[in-house]
């Protein structure tokens, strides 16, 4: 009886967990959908592209910084695999996913690096501003989960109860792999289209 209230209640906090990561992804991915919206708009009535006065930015660094975000979204997802099968996440794992989501920060930095060399400002229209906004607000999301990575640095440790870390392990995984899609979504439709 004492067993089955476990895992009633264990149960409870999957869903209620669950239900909350959803709500927080549905919020996060109604404001990328607004960007892509105005992004969409502006680029539709656009009479050419890239705006008169503007270049195509160039593909190296958005490439690159798709490897990286989809290499991280793989190691997270070999990091949860071991969890869940041991108990514990191999350390390996977890920081290959940490540095390269660090990494991909560094790409940003060269991306925005590399367009202020052009000499394109966010303040220099509406394609920078559009450029810069995504790219920024995606960055700052990126910074938030790779900050929750750090709230699972006890599923390191061997011995543990899968039960008490798991909702943290899907739910940040849920949150890291969601960013990975995004950032897909903006480099087919911003840099490659």
């Amino acid at each position: 009886m004492g067993d089955n209230k476990m895992t009633k209640e264990r149960m409870g906090r999957q869903v209620t967990s669950s239900i909350a990561m959803t709500v927080v992804l549905v919020a996060f991915s109604m404001l990328f959908a607004s960007l892509f919206l105005g992004y969409t708009v502006f680029r539709v009535t656009s009479d050419v592209w890239p705006p008169m006065g503007f270049e195509r930015v160039d593909l190296f660094l958005p490439m690159v910084s798709t490897l990286l975000i989809a290499l991280s979204s793989v190691s997270f997802w070999k990091f949860q695999t071991v969890f869940i099968k041991n108990g514990h996440g191999k350390k390996q794992w977890f920081s290959l996913t940490v540095f390269l989501g660090l990494a991909f920060m560094a790409s940003q930095v060269f991306l925005w690096r590399s367009l202020h060399a052009k000499g394109i400002y966010v303040q220099d229209g509406i394609f920078p501003s559009i450029i810069y906004s995504f790219t920024w607000v995606h960055a700052a999301h990126v910074v938030l989960a790779w900050i929750a990575l750090f709230y699972l640095v006890p599923t390191l440790k061997a011995g543990l109860n899968i039960e008490d870390y798991e909702n943290r392990v899907f739910n940040i995984g849920k949150f890291w792999h969601f960013l990975g899609i995004v950032w897909l979504i903006m480099f087919i439709t911003m840099f490659l289209l």
